[in-house]
């Protein structure tokens, strides 16, 4: 399952900052500058920029994968690892560790965030300082809406349907942010070959059909 395998995330984490990259990303944390400057996938396609073109990211140094969507999402800032030399690509993925992940992205891709208050969560005062901050960032910036109106379930897993929520989400924010081509409006209907997705939400399903619609998942 993709909320399952932080390797998956890993790739949608480097596909998700193509919603939001111009010629050169506008913002990129401390030590984490691309050693290359992004450029355009197609001198005919502008609005097409890869965040990581090849080559550009440095190894990683995690002693557990060779992924370069790992060494992607580490150049950028967005994984730090579970310690310094792992990253545990089959590891589950918690809902905290999600929200760092899109924080963290939004840092990268130049998008502002919030100050990161209370916004009526009554489940993560048993996180870290900065694990709560990105929680109410994500929040604050639309990316989720909780489990409920005052919960977040920080410790559960993400599923595969709110994964594709926080994604399109975070897509279309970034997109605003940056004035990318991508399209605005998740399709509702498209080419896709899933069949089990009569208990999906209708925005799950609008998420994840939006998202196989742009390659960032199969």
């Amino acid at each position: 399952m993709l909320s399952q395998l932080r390797h998956r995330v890993a790739v949608i984490g480097a596909i998700a900052l193509l919603a939001s990259v111009t010629p050169v990303l506008s913002s990129t944390p401390a030590g984490a500058v691309p050693q290359t400057a992004l450029t355009a996938v197609s001198a005919t396609d502008t609005a097409s920029y890869s965040a990581c073109p090849t080559g550009s990211a440095p190894a990683s140094g995690f002693s557990d994968t060779t992924s370069t969507d790992v060494d992607c999402i580490a150049m950028h800032g967005i994984t730090k690892g579970v310690t310094a030399t792992t990253y545990e690509p089959d590891a589950s993925v918690p809902r905290w560790q999600m929200a760092l992940y899109l924080t963290r992205a939004a840092t990268a891709a130049g998008v502002t965030l919030g100050s990161g208050a209370d916004q009526g969560f009554t489940d993560i005062s048993g996180e870290s300082a900065e694990i709560q901050t990105a929680i109410n960032q994500i929040k604050q910036l639309g990316v989720t809406t909780g489990t409920t109106a005052t919960t977040f379930s920080p410790d559960d897993n993400v599923t595969r349907e709110q994964m594709a929520m926080f994604l399109n989400r975070f897509a279309s924010i970034a997109k605003d942010h940056a004035g990318s081509a991508i399209a605005s409006t998740a399709p509702s209907t498209g080419v896709f070959n899933y069949t089990d997705l009569s208990s999906a939400t209708w925005e799950g399903v609008t998420s994840i059909v939006r998202l196989y619609n742009l390659g960032v998942t199969d």
